[in-house]
């Protein structure tokens, strides 16, 4: 064996290592992945909240569903463009959050439904709830997508 191919050899060894230890994604593209994954449950609390403020108002509802879509598929045209890279189980962890905010969506709907329908039969009416109740509800729908958010954006980094 000749001196050129040992050398060829080393750096050849050494750039297989260099590419190995190589990461694909950015701290740029974990943070647009994070934020976004945040976004959509932040949309999603502040969605739900508000529909109970403008519930019975149908032009209110059609104003904030259009206001929701725009605003989501927004969020969503930002993160695909902006990030050149999806980071390592970004999309899994996004997932499992936006899906854990979608099921409390469908929690805190059925939850003030019956509380409503509670007030009907205590004969208290429809009068809406406190702010506090809205905003709560708001809160806890957007804590998955948060965490998830969290965990993308300061993941770990390789």
């Amino acid at each position: 064996m000749n001196a050129t191919s040992s050398n060829d050899a080393a750096q050849a060894r050494a750039a297989l290592e260099q590419a190995e230890n190589a990461s694909l994604a950015t701290d740029r593209d974990r943070r647009i992945h994070g934020l976004a994954t945040a976004g959509f449950g932040l949309l999603m609390g502040v969605y739900v909240a508000a529909y109970r403020l403008v519930d019975g108002s149908g032009w209110g509802e059609g104003i904030l569903l259009g206001l929701y879509i725009v605003t989501l598929f927004s969020l969503a045209a930002w993160q695909r463009r902006a990030a050149n890279t999806v980071p390592r189980n970004a999309r899994q962890i996004g997932y499992v959050g936006v899906i854990g905010s979608a099921i409390l969506v469908l929690a805190s709907i059925i939850w003030m439904n019956i509380r409503q329908g509670d007030n009907r039969v205590a004969g208290i009416g429809d009068q809406p709830d406190h702010w506090w109740v809205y905003a709560i509800v708001g809160i806890v729908t957007s804590l998955p997508s948060l965490a998830a958010g969290h965990v993308i954006f300061y993941g770990q980094r390789r």
